[in-house]
């Protein structure tokens, strides 16, 4: 999407329009210095009409030296002009059009996304964020009110849309309604609470993870509607003091989750009705034998999460598996749940 430099029009114009209201000035100092009965008004006036060439009468009569004067006022002024005019036809034509072709086609792929997420918020986080899940190959729309963060968003290749997130209109032109999750990580409390209030009347069904930036909001933020709430200072300085105390497991944490290069990585999978794990035990089933993945975990459908199931635990339709394994082994696991 194109976004303006500096001033926009003012901006791009400054040279032409001062090379323009210069000449004009000679233009009207020179006929009121040469013609000694003309007004200032007159004297502009004239300027005007010769630099614009719109071919008018002259104010009145000129003498010898007036009309050489107007010769050479129309050879420069002409030029003049003729450089404003082409620069605001290039301006309205190449930049404006350029642009709203440009943010109709970003619209148009928008409207075409399902199951995608928004990014509330292109700033230092936001930027992160987007970048994992680019990494994960999902479709998200990035949504932010300043008009540098949206332009940096589509340089990098992201959908992007200009606007507040807490905004009915803005959330629905980012697919709200399709969306499978949204990010809100603003540096502002009270305008990620807004967004969080907004997405939920607007999608009751979507995952909502919110940025905490004081540590007594979390509570707010879950209670608007927030699934998951993340304090970065609060999350930070654990895994600091983790890092320090047990860095090896970090390390391993940090490439499974990040490193993409190893074949190893943690995935979570939903089981679907009626496929083959739906009512199945985890140890009778072999799974570890028939895939190869370590199931690490199981969000139970009514909300409990089980940390190193049992083998006799039984996996139900609507439950989630967090599992361990190579990217072919948990794609063996994921056809088996679906």
């Amino acid at each position: 999407m194109m976004i303006m430099e500096r001033g926009g029009i003012g901006w791009r114009l400054r040279k032409p329009f001062i090379a323009l209201a210069l000449v004009i000035c000679i233009g009207g100092v020179g006929y009121h210095l040469l013609e000694d009965d003309w007004s200032l008004l007159d004297s502009f006036y004239m300027a005007v009409i010769t630099v614009t060439t719109v071919g008018l009468r002259e104010v009145k009569p000129l003498d010898g030296p007036g009309q050489v004067f107007t010769i050479f006022l129309i050879f420069v002024g002409v030029g003049a002009f003729t450089y404003f005019a082409t620069s605001v036809a290039n301006y309205l034509i190449a930049g404006e059009l350029k642009g709203y072709l440009e943010l109709r086609k970003m619209r148009n792929k928008i409207e075409q996304l399902s199951d995608h997420f928004i990014v509330c918020g292109f700033g230092r986080m936001g930027i992160q964020v987007a970048r994992d899940f680019k990494r994960e190959r999902q479709p998200l729309v990035v949504v932010d009110k300043s008009e540098d963060a949206v332009s940096r968003a589509a340089e990098q290749g992201y959908l992007a849309s200009l606007g507040d997130a807490g905004d009915d209109n803005v959330l629905r032109q980012a697919g709200i309604e399709r969306a499978r999750g949204l990010i809100t990580v603003i540096d502002d409390d009270a305008t990620n609470l807004m967004v969080v209030l907004t997405a939920r009347a607007l999608n009751d069904k979507l995952f909502i993870v919110a940025r905490a930036n004081a540590e007594m909001t979390d509570s707010k933020l879950v209670a608007a509607g927030a699934n998951r709430v993340l304090w970065p200072y609060g999350l930070g300085g654990r895994r600091m003091a983790q890092m320090a105390l047990r860095p090896n497991v970090v390390e391993f944490l940090e490439l499974v989750m990040h490193d993409e290069e190893l074949e190893l990585c943690l995935e979570e999978l939903p089981i679907a009705i009626e496929s083959k794990l739906d009512g199945a035990a985890i140890g009778p089933a072999r799974l570890r034998e028939a895939t190869g993945a370590n199931i690490v975990a199981v969000r139970q459908r009514t909300g409990k999460l089980l940390v190193a199931p049992r083998p006799d635990t039984s996996l139900q339709a609507g439950d989630i598996v967090v599992a361990l394994g190579t990217r072919e082994q948990l794609n063996r696991l994921q056809a088996m749940g679906h």
